[in-house]
C-alpha cells in the first residue's frame, strides 16, 4: 500500500503537495512496469529454482531428525573450503542439503534425507559437438572420448552468432544420452529446450559428472559448433 502524503505544505499552498502527489504516481507507474518492484519478471526455470529452495528450506527444518540435521553438518565440516572474492569459508549443512537435492530434483529423482557419501569421480571424458544439416533440420550429436564411469550432465547454451567466442549462459538439458555407434544424439533435448536453432549460428555445450547429486565442476568439459549453413 503506498502512504498518503498531505497536500497542504507549511505555507497553505496545495500546489506543491498536488506535485508532489503526482510526482510519487508516475514514479510508481515506472516501477510497475516489467514487474511491481521494477525487476524483470523471472522465467519459468527461475521460479522453479525458487520454490525448490523453499521446499528443501522447510524440508531442512520439519522434515529432518535432529540425527539427519547433525549428519549433514558434519559433511559440511569435512568438504574442503571454499574461496570467495579471496575469503575462505565454510559450508554449512543445510547448504550441502539444498545444494545436493537441487541438483537430485533436477534429474526427476527423489530427494536425501541421509547425505549421500561423497563419490570417487572417474576422469571426465572429452567431448565433441557435431552439427549436421539434414532434409528435416539439423541435428546435434556429442561422442566422448571415452566410455563414462557416472552420469554426465549435458549443459548447452542457446544458438549465438558464428562469430561468438565466448558463452556464460548454459541450462541444463539432461543426461548424456546412451550412444550410438560412439554418438549421443541431444537434438531432441536440445530442440524441447531452445528450438530449432538457426543456420549460421554457434551453439556452445559444457559437461561434467554427476554421482547421487554431487557434482564435478571442477572437471568440466566444453565443446562449441556452428549450425551448417541450408
Amino acid at each position: 500500500m503506498t502512504a498518503t502524503h498531505s497536500a497542504v505544505n507549511e505555507d497553505g499552498n496545495c500546489g506543491a503537495g498536488r506535485k508532489l502527489n503526482m510526482k510519487k504516481r508516475v514514479q510508481s507507474g515506472i516501477k510497475q512496469v516489467g514487474g511491481r518492484d521494477g525487476r524483470k519478471r523471472r522465467t519459468a526455470a527461475q521460479r522453479r529454482t525458487q520454490e525448490g529452495m523453499t521446499q528443501f528450506s522447510q524440508g531442512w527444518n520439519e522434515r529432518l531428525t535432529e540425527d539427519q540435521r547433525t549428519a549433514w553438518m558434519r559433511l559440511a565440516e569435512a568438504l574442503p573450503r571454499r574461496v570467495r572474492k579471496g575469503r575462505f569459508y565454510r559450508v554449512l549443512g543445510h547448504q550441502v542439503f539444498r545444494a545436493i537435492n537441487s541438483v537430485l530434483a533436477l534429474l526427476g529423482r527423489e530427494p536425501r534425507t541421509d547425505p549421500p557419501p561423497r563419490p570417487n569421480f572417474g576422469v571426465n571424458p572429452r567431448v565433441t559437438l557435431h552439427i549436421k544439416g539434414t532434409a528435416k533440420g539439423p541435428t546435434l550429436k556429442l561422442r566422448v572420448s571415452e566410455t563414462p564411469t557416472e552420469d554426465i550432465m549435458v549443459f548447452a547454451s542457446p544458438p549465438w552468432k558464428a562469430g561468438r567466442t565466448y558463452c556464460g549462459d548454459y541450462r541444463f538439458l539432461g543426461l548424456l544420452p546412451a550412444s550410438v555407434k560412439g554418438w549421443s544424439d541431444i537434438t531432441r533435448l536440445y530442440i524441447k529446450k531452445f528450438g530449432v536453432p538457426p543456420p549460421n549460428t554457434r551453439v556452445f555445450i559444457r559437461t561434467w559428472l554427476e554421482v547421487d547429486g554431487w557434482e564435478d565442476r571442477g572437471q568440466v568439459q566444453l565443446t562449441t559448433a556452428l549450425v551448417p549453413r541450408r
